[in-house]
């Protein structure tokens, strides 16, 4: 809720840099500070994960507290948009990244019957943080002044998060506990050594065995096919998803808010039908039901706020339980060793699709002048359906039956 809903809320710090603080700048330099901290997030994700992966869910976490905590001081004292691009963007996005990797990963250790519902649960709050954080900040701002409300939400982020990353636990052990592990039993085994040949038998054979090459980052797992179809749909429906900015600037606020809202409720309630049908079949019905209500709903909602409503329900429903079923496929498919890493490698390929999914809709936007919706949903619509195809793709790899749990 924390991190998640700071990141959809940038839209009220940008409106405020637009009214007051940084009023001399474009609103296309300010955008990028919300570009740059969603797509920091998520491209970082394969090194983020590679860390929480070594050095443990709870230390990831933590240093993600801290480094998030640092930037909103810095932001709170920056008088330059480059400096808004570095602390508010960059690394903010880094913090985010370190944090949110885990929570996202940790549902799928520790539950199998119910991981679906189980993590559905968890990413749900981002959809609730957005619609609890942003009118707050809103509120905060008239009250205390922006800075003072930048410098508020650092302690607001470092009294939930510290104490929650206290509270995580892996069930994997991670990289680093299991090479000390290693280093002791070899060293138990040398200590109960009976004689000098032994020992040196003992020693000899650990000299023997291969060590591993210290890797920066593991792509290992990109070997693996199906793993590779679910980065590269996670592309297509990143790119289709980054079209939801596509709205009238008149009832923005209203429809980012049912939304947020839906997405929330549609990540439990799909999270929770995964463990019925399969986490694939979920994946499939998602991408489906999103890709229609954007080439049915949206492309016939015209100027209506009726059905600009109806779409924003379903495409934040459907569109929304993305998040709650990526770390369960990705578990389904490789297991849950690495899950940090394989979490944060899929991300990456949504971070690839947002940079390319938003200018693409820009410019079909400006060829219209703004006017004409039609080129930008069909572009959505038909990028969501290639993930859709992909995902049909997947899903008979695992299971060839068509109606087979998957």
């Amino acid at each position: 809720a924390v991190v998640i809903g700071t990141v959809n809320g940038y839209g009220v710090y940008q409106d405020q840099y637009i009214s007051h603080d940084y009023n001399t700048s474009s609103t296309f330099q300010l955008a990028w500070v919300g570009t740059l901290n969603v797509v920091g997030m998520d491209l970082t994700g394969p090194i983020t994960g590679q860390f929480a992966d070594h050095f443990g869910y709870r230390i990831s976490a933590f240093v993600g507290a801290l480094i998030m905590g640092a930037s909103l001081i810095a932001t709170s004292f920056s008088t330059q948009v480059w400096q808004l691009y570095i602390f508010q963007g960059i690394l903010y996005g880094l913090g985010a990244s370190l944090a949110f990797f885990p929570s996202l990963s940790l549902p799928s250790q520790w539950f199998k019957k119910r991981r679906g519902f189980a993590t559905g649960i968890v990413v749900a709050g981002g959809g609730f943080g957005g619609l609890i954080i942003s009118p707050v900040t809103t509120a905060l701002f008239t009250k205390i002044g922006y800075r003072w409300t930048v410098r508020t939400m650092a302690i607001v982020h470092l009294v939930i998060i510290i104490p929650a990353s206290a509270l995580f636990k892996a069930r994997v052990e991670s990289g680093k506990d299991r090479a000390k592990r290693l280093k002791q039993e070899q060293a138990a085994r040398e200590l109960a050594a009976t004689s000098e040949k032994e020992l040196q038998d003992l020693k000899d054979a650990a000299a023997r065995v291969p060590k591993a090459k210290r890797q920066v980052m593991d792509f290992t797992v990109l070997k693996e096919v199906r793993f590779l179809i679910l980065v590269v749909l996670a592309f297509f429906v990143a790119n289709a998803y980054a079209q939801k900015n596509g709205v009238s600037v008149s009832t923005a606020s209203l429809l980012i808010g049912i939304l947020n809202g839906s997405s929330a409720i549609g990540r439990v309630l799909m999270g929770l039908a995964s463990d019925y049908i399969g986490d694939i079949n979920t994946l499939l019905i998602s991408g489906f039901c999103s890709s229609l209500s954007i080439l049915v709903v949206w492309m016939f909602a015209g100027t209506s706020v009726v059905m600009m409503s109806i779409f924003c329900i379903l495409y934040g429903f459907f569109s929304g339980s993305f998040v709650a079923i990526v770390p369960t496929v990705a578990a389904h498919l490789c297991g849950i060793s690495r899950l940090a890493s394989m979490t944060g490698i899929v991300y990456g390929g949504i971070a690839v699709g947002t940079l390319i999914g938003s200018p693409v809709g820009g410019a079909l936007l400006d060829l219209s002048q703004g006017v004409n919706y039609r080129p930008l949903q069909l572009w959505a619509g038909l990028v969501m359906a290639v993930g859709v195809v992909l995902t049909v793709i997947l899903k008979f790899m695992m299971n060839p039956k068509p109606w087979g749990k998957v």
